[in-house]
C-alpha cells in the first residue's frame, strides 16, 4: 500500500492497493506483546503525594509514585539491587526507597542513596504526563510523539466518561473505528461518499466519513434521524484514537485503550466540547454508539482473515506490526 503514503486517498484506492500480510502477525492483537506508546493508568486524583502503586500494561508492570513536590514518576518494578518489588517502597525526599535494603532511586533512575551509589547503579524510568485529570505513561524509551490536543474552541468543556472493561484486545477496539464497513449493520448508518483515507506512518491512520443516520427512537428523540453526519477518525499508535465530529454537532473525542494482564482491556473516553449545549447531543450519541460496539466487541477473538473490504483496518495492523515493542528489562 505504498501508494497511499503519497497523500490523501480514498477507500477505493485502499482496496485497490490491498494485499494480505505475507507473514503471520506478531504484534497486532497479541496478548503477549506491548508496543511503545502512551497508555492511561488511572485518575490523577488517585495519587496523593507519597502514594506508590503498581500498574499493569498487558503482562508487564511498572511502579508509579507521586513525589513530595507533587510530580508523578514511573520506574521499573524491580529494584536495581536484588530485584525487590519497588511497589513496596516508600517516597522520600531523594526519590523512591526500596523496602528491602533501603536503596533509594532518584527521578532520573540513578541510585541516590545506598550501596549502589558508588557503583552508579540505575533503574529504568518512564515518561509521565498528567492531562485531563488522567495519568499517562510512555511504555518505552523517549516518547516518539505527544498526546494530542483538541482545537481551542473544543477545549472549553472537558468530560471524562467512566472507564469500561472489554473482553477484547485494544488494537481491535481502536481499529474498529477505521472499520467503517460495520457501520451500516451495527449502527444503522448509511455511508454517502467514498471515505477518505490518510496514511501517516509510523503512527497514524485516518478515515473521513460522510453518511446519514438511520431511524431509531433515540435518534428521533434527539432529532438526528435522517440527518447527515461527517467525522474523521484517527488511530495514534497502539493505544489512542482521536475522533473529530464536524456535523451535526461539533465536538472532539479521545479514545484510549490499555491491555490488562488477563487479556481484557480497559478503555477511557474524553469528550471535548465547545459548550454545554453541544453536550446534549454529543453524549447520548456517543453512549449509544459505544453500547452498540460493545455488544459486538465483547469476547471478540481476532483472526487474521483480512479481505479487500478490510483494507483500512489492515493498514492499521501493518503500522502496529512496524512499531517497536516495549522491552522493560533493558535500560
Amino acid at each position: 500500500m505504498a501508494s497511499l503514503n503519497q497523500g490523501p486517498a480514498t477507500y477505493r484506492d485502499a482496496q485497490h492497493a490491498f494485499r494480505r500480510p505475507e507473514e503471520p502477525l506478531r504484534r497486532f492483537a497479541k496478548a503477549h506483546s506491548v508496543c511503545e506508546g502512551w497508555y492511561f493508568v488511572g485518575r490523577a486524583a488517585a495519587w496523593a503525594p507519597g502514594a506508590v502503586r503498581k500498574v499493569s500494561i498487558g503482562p508487564r508492570d511498572v511502579v508509579m509514585y507521586r513525589d513530595w513536590s507533587g510530580a508523578m514518576r514511573a520506574v521499573e518494578r524491580a529494584c536495581g539491587h536484588l530485584g525487590a518489588d519497588l511497589a513496596l517502597g516508600r517516597v522520600v525526599e531523594a526519590g523512591l526507597q526500596c523496602a528491602f535494603h533501603r536503596w533509594c532511586w532518584g527521578p532520573d533512575g540513578s541510585c541516590a542513596a545506598g550501596g549502589g551509589v558508588s557503583e552508579r547503579r540505575r533503574i529504568r524510568t518512564y515518561a509521565v504526563r498528567e492531562k485531563w485529570g488522567i495519568v499517562w505513561i510512555w511504555a518505552g524509551g523517549a516518547p516518539r510523539y505527544e498526546l494530542p490536543d483538541p482545537a481551542p474552541v473544543h477545549a472549553r468543556r472537558v468530560l471524562r466518561l467512566p472507564p469500561q472493561r472489554l473482553n477484547c484486545h485494544p488494537h481491535v477496539i481502536l481499529g474498529n473505528g477505521l472499520d467503517f464497513t460495520h457501520v451500516p449493520s451495527v449502527h444503522r448508518f448509511r455511508v454517502l461518499e467514498d471515505p477518505a483515507v490518510e496514511l501517516d506512518p509510523p503512527h497514524r491512520v485516518t478515515v473521513g466519513i460522510c453518511g446519514r443516520f438511520g431511524f431509531t427512537w433515540m435518534r428521533r428523540l434527539l432529532r438526528l434521524a435522517g440527518r447527515t453526519a461527517r467525522w474523521r477518525f484517527t488511530t495514534i499508535g497502539p493505544s489512542l484514537a482521536w475522533l473529530t465530529v464536524e456535523s451535526p454537532t461539533r465536538f472532539e473525542l479521545l479514545w484510549a485503550a490499555r491491555p490488562l494482564p488477563d487479556g481484557t482491556s480497559e478503555t477511557r473516553t474524553v469528550l471535548f466540547l465547545a459548550s454545554r449545549r453541544s453536550l446534549a447531543r454529543a453524549l447520548p450519541m456517543m453512549i449509544a454508539t459505544t453500547w452498540a460496539d460493545k455488544r459486538t466487541l465483547q469476547g471478540l477473538r481476532f483472526r487474521d482473515g483480512f479481505v479487500p473490504s478490510d483494507a483500512v483496518f489492515c493498514l492499521y495492523a501493518r503500522l502496529i506490526e512496524a512499531l517497536p515493542e516495549w522491552t522493560p528489562d533493558s535500560i
